[in-house]
C-alpha cells in the first residue's frame, strides 16, 4: 500500500498524527499532537511555558531508600555525640557528622528537585520571568523581554560519563538557551529534541 502524507505548514500528517519537521517553514498555530511534558497557558499579553524537571527514577528510587540509612547513620552519631557526656568525641566524628550532613542536604535537594522541581519562562508585557523553582522557592530572574535573544536548541550529553554529569540528577544545562545581553541561560533538561524545538519556535515567535 502506497504511503500518502500531506505537509502542512511545516507538520507532516501521517496515519492521522500531526509530527513536527523541524526543517521546514513552522507555522506555531498549527496543530501538533499533545504529548509532550510541558504546559503552555496563553492569557491576553501573558505567554507562559512550564516545563517538570528531569525526572530519573532509578536515582530518586535510589536517593530516597539512601536518605532511610542517612536518617539511621546521623540520628545514632548525633546521640553518641550529644548523650554520651563522658566519651570524648573525636574530631573524626565531628568532621565525619559534617560531611553526612551535607550529603544528605545534598540528595535531599536532588530528590525534591526531582519531584518537584519547575522551571517556567513567562513573558508578561515588557517582561520576562524566568525561573528554576521547588514549591515556588528558588532561582527567579526578571528580565528585559527586548533584550531575551535567540531561542536555540542545546544538545546536551546526558551520559554518566558524558559532558554533563549531573543530569542523572536533574541538574545541569537545559536543552532550550537563550541570550540576555552577555549572559546565556538554559532550561528544559526533560525535554524530548522534537518538543524542545517546538517550544523554541513559540519562543522566538515571541520576541519578534
Amino acid at each position: 500500500m502506497k504511503n500518502r502524507s500531506k505537509k502542512i505548514y511545516g507538520l507532516q500528517k501521517e496515519d492521522n498524527t500531526y509530527i513536527y519537521n523541524i526543517n521546514k517553514h513552522y507555522n506555531p498555530r498549527s496543530t501538533l499532537m499533545n504529548n509532550g511534558k510541558a504546559k503552555i497557558q496563553t492569557s491576553g499579553n501573558i505567554f507562559k511555558i512550564e516545563v517538570p524537571s528531569k525526572k530519573n527514577w532509578f536515582y530518586l528510587t535510589l536517593g530516597s531508600a539512601w536518605m532511610v540509612g542517612w536518617y539511621y547513620g546521623f540520628s545514632s552519631a548525633f546521640r553518641f555525640s550529644t548523650f554520651e557526656s563522658d566519651v570524648r568525641i573525636s574530631p573524626f566524628i565531628l568532621v565525619w557528622l559534617l560531611f553526612w550532613t551535607l550529603a544528605g542536604l545534598f540528595v535531599v535537594g536532588t530528590i525534591l528537585w526531582g519531584f518537584f522541581g519547575k522551571e517556567s519562562i513567562e513573558f508578561i508585557g515588557s517582561s520576562v520571568h524566568f525561573n528554576k523553582t521547588i514549591f515556588g522557592i528558588g532561582l527567579k530572574k526578571k528580565l528585559i523581554k527586548k533584550d531575551v535573544k535567540n531561542f536555540r536548541f542545546n544538545t546536551i550529553n546526558e551520559s554518566l560519563f558524558g559532558g554533563n554529569r549531573r543530569a542523572v540528577y536533574g541538574l545541569g544545562p537545559g536543552k532550550v538557551k537563550f541570550d540576555y545581553g552577555m549572559k546565556t541561560f538554559s532550561f528544559g533538561l526533560s525535554l524530548d529534541e522534537a518538543e524542545a524545538n517546538h517550544l523554541i519556535n513559540l519562543l522566538n515567535e515571541r520576541i519578534k
